[in-house]
């Protein structure tokens, strides 16, 4: 086994694989477990977790890497409940909400839970807007108020205004339900205001019309959205975005882990930025990690002026051109500020990642892009084909990807939106018909450390140079030529094998290997 060197900086420590984790609902009063209810968690991620459906199937990734760690799910409910409430389709809320005499509707169930308590939805059909607000009490860290579906209870919309379930209490937990927006123009699940401690878990949402499935908004802060299938919310007139999650500006501190979202109209996840519509502060914290996300109609992720976001350990792919989108699968832009992206599996798209162009002010700053597999990228159907492209950025970080299969692997510095001011990009396997395309407002660069395709071409302002041409311009003395098949089953051939350069990452051996697969640890 080779040594282990290099810093941690914000990773965890390696493991196999998540061990299972399955949510169990009893109580004192209960007596008893029941079954695990709703869509449960299993090992490995991003979301072997739920049920099989079109185009998800378990991901074969590379062995863990030195230093990185997909987070375990969250437990959702404890298993000691002070009291529980029964609802019922057969309820009345005329009754004690006991087992012999259950409410009719979980509006009525909310208004008198507290913490500690558990509230069981028995199986069927609710007509209602669930509303965790004034109504409601909150719960607390060591006793969260559990809203728990059994058997999948299907929510669809009722009277009132907003959206379907609106949480705005901290410490509640949504979990177990089926929640069928059916068509209408509404949002599934909002989260706003002080919301610490609350989460989306184990659910099923579907088939809406609205701006998104989730969205967060009005200062909500620490929500979370787990373990949730997501997918058939469809625009097809005026504004056509509808999106799996949207962080609106003022949200802080949310959580959106492993949910598997596809088939929507817009993004599957977007931080979306106040520029155009608003002056409020832009949203700040956001972590998106083990996500499923494919086919839907514009991005998998759209980070526009978002602070402090992580996109780690997603699987992203099925993005092609669309009458409304570019086939763009992760684009950082506006004014995005302190995002990493890191250890994400990216492929059949037009576009793998994109930092700048779009722009409304200060360019996106602080922004690291490291040990992501990007591939089968092309310009089929009039797709751009590129693996990742920088335009106006300040100081973005490109270090160990393996970019394989694109028609041009790495495009920097067109001048797209304003230049691309000091961008490092070590320690790379950059595979494509196109290697490198540098443009001529790309200050500052420092490209060295990276290992080539021998097949792939450069370009010079958009002129084709000769490998040598194009080291003598950019002051790269130390990128080598490798062989064919360069990423093939990210496991790259002895070329790349303790090669690169120390960039803070954890590397095994004498030096870190090129590529986003650290060997032999």
């Amino acid at each position: 086994m080779r040594n282990f060197k290099g810093n941690f900086l914000t990773l965890k420590t390696p493991v196999a694989a998540l061990a299972t984790s399955l949510f169990m609902l009893g109580s004192a009063a209960h007596g008893a477990s029941l079954p695990p209810i709703g869509v449960q968690p299993v090992p490995n991620t991003p979301v072997a977790a739920l049920p099989e459906h079109a185009d998800h199937a378990a991901i074969a990734t590379p062995s863990p890497q030195p230093g990185v760690q997909a987070t375990a799910l969250t437990a959702a409910a404890n298993t000691n409940f002070t009291r529980e409430w029964v609802v019922s389709p057969s309820g009345n809320d005329g009754g004690d909400g006991s087992a012999a005499k259950p409410l009719r509707t979980i509006n009525k169930a909310v208004s008198m839970a507290g913490p500690g308590e558990v509230i069981r939805v028995q199986a069927g059909t609710y007509a209602e807007r669930v509303i965790i607000g004034s109504n409601a009490k909150a719960g607390t860290p060591e006793a969260k108020i559990t809203l728990q579906g059994e058997g999948g209870p299907r929510i669809v919309p009722g009277p009132g205004t907003g959206g379907m379930v609106q949480v705005r209490r901290p410490h509640w937990v949504i979990d177990g339900f089926n929640i069928d927006v059916q068509r209408q123009p509404l949002f599934g699940v909002t989260f706003e205001g002080d919301v610490t401690g609350s989460m989306l878990v184990n659910s099923e949402l579907r088939d809406g019309g609205g701006g998104a499935a989730v969205t967060t908004f009005n200062k909500a802060t620490g929500a979370l959205i787990e373990n949730n299938h997501i997918h058939g919310f469809v625009k097809n007139t005026g504004n056509k975005d509808s999106h799996g999650v949207v962080v609106q500006p003022t949200s802080k501190d949310v959580t959106v882990r492993n949910n598997d979202i596809h088939d929507n109209s817009g993004d599957s996840v977007q931080c979306l930025g106040p520029e155009g519509f608003s002056s409020l502060p832009p949203a700040d914290g956001l972590l998106v990690e083990n996500n499923h996300f494919y086919g839907n109609r514009e991005n998998a992720v759209d980070i526009k002026t978002c602070y402090g976001v992580v996109i780690r350990n997603n699987r992203m792919h099925n993005f092609r051109p669309t009458s409304t989108a570019k086939g763009d699968v992760l684009v950082v832009h506006y004014s995005a500020s302190n995002v990493l992206v890191e250890d994400n599996e990216i492929y059949d798209g037009a576009k793998g990642i994109s930092v700048g162009g779009n722009r409304s002010g200060p360019m996106p700053t602080g922004i690291v892009v490291r040990r992501n597999r990007v591939y089968n990228i092309s310009n089929a159907g009039g797709g751009e084909g590129t693996g990742i492209r920088l335009e106006n950025s300040k100081g973005t970080v490109v270090v160990n990807n393996t970019i394989a299969a694109t028609t041009t692997a790495l495009i920097v510095g067109h001048g797209t939106g304003g230049p691309t001011q000091t961008p490092v990009v070590r320690n790379n396997i950059i595979e494509g018909s196109v290697a490198v395309d540098l443009g001529g407002q790309a200050p500052g660069l420092k490209l060295g450390n990276n290992l080539i395709s021998p097949s792939g071409q450069f370009k010079r302002n958009g002129v084709v140079v000769s490998p040598d041409q194009f080291k003598a311009t950019t002051g790269d003395a130390s990128s080598i030529s490798g062989p064919p098949g360069l990423g093939e089953a990210f496991s790259p051939s002895s070329d790349a094998v303790d090669k690169g350069v120390d960039v803070g990452l954890p590397f095994c051996g004498g030096a870190p290997d090129i590529g986003a697969v650290e060997l032999g640890c």
